[in-house]
């Protein structure tokens, strides 16, 4: 590949997030009902043109938003885990509640996460998508409860996982529903003395 294949690449990759930041935001003002490519090229300041010439359509745009909402969500639990001198429980308890951060329970952003959780129902690209990030969040879930466990602990781990992972999903719908954070700070609470009481390591 020369240089101008390879600019032309990194062009039309910004172009795709440019795209999907301003799918984000539409999808945070006017919810999923009544997101329109229109709305999006509005938003992003270019031709509806730009989003059929990158995208194939709607779906796509939609799954690359999706990802995109999902990779800050994991980089702030990625972040969150680098704790030179924290015990293995401490540094699962920071990954859990950065995805609980204020950032991620505004208002905005719940309806968006709502939104492409409806809408990978009905569609295949968002769907597909959402189960490579669900993989992606419990494989690295899996890693930190790895070195919470005992050794001879760790075909338990699947186990809590599951639980882990419905726990949060709850959490997220609950504080939609009921805005408290005492109970979020529960639940996330109970998720680490589950892992550690099934898993018996530090």
């Amino acid at each position: 590949m020369d240089q101008g294949e390879a600019k032309d690449r990194r062009k039309a990759g910004d172009r795709r997030k440019e795209i999907a930041e301003a799918a984000l935001r539409c999808l945070e003002r006017v919810g999923y009902a009544d997101l329109t490519a229109r709305k999006i090229a509005a938003e992003a300041n270019m031709s509806l043109g730009h989003i059929s010439y990158h995208f194939t359509g709607m779906d796509e745009v939609l799954a690359e938003a999706y990802q995109l909402a999902s990779e800050r969500l994991q980089a702030a639990g990625e972040a969150k885990i680098s704790m030179p001198g924290a015990t293995p429980a401490e540094r699962l308890d920071a990954f859990l509640k950065a995805g609980f951060a204020d950032d991620f329970l505004s208002p905005a952003h719940l309806r968006t996460r709502i939104d492409l959780w409806s809408a990978s129902i009905a569609h295949p690209a968002i769907a597909a998508t959402e189960r490579t990030l669900y993989d992606r969040y419990r494989k690295q879930l899996e890693t930190l409860l790895n070195q919470v466990s005992d050794p001879w602990k760790t075909d338990r781990i699947p186990m809590v996982s599951d639980l882990i992972m419905a726990t949060l999903d709850g959490l997220w719908l609950d504080w939609m529903r009921r805005r408290d954070p005492q109970a979020v700070q529960n639940g996330l609470e109970a998720c680490v003395l589950f892992a550690r009481l099934r898993l018996g390591g530090a």
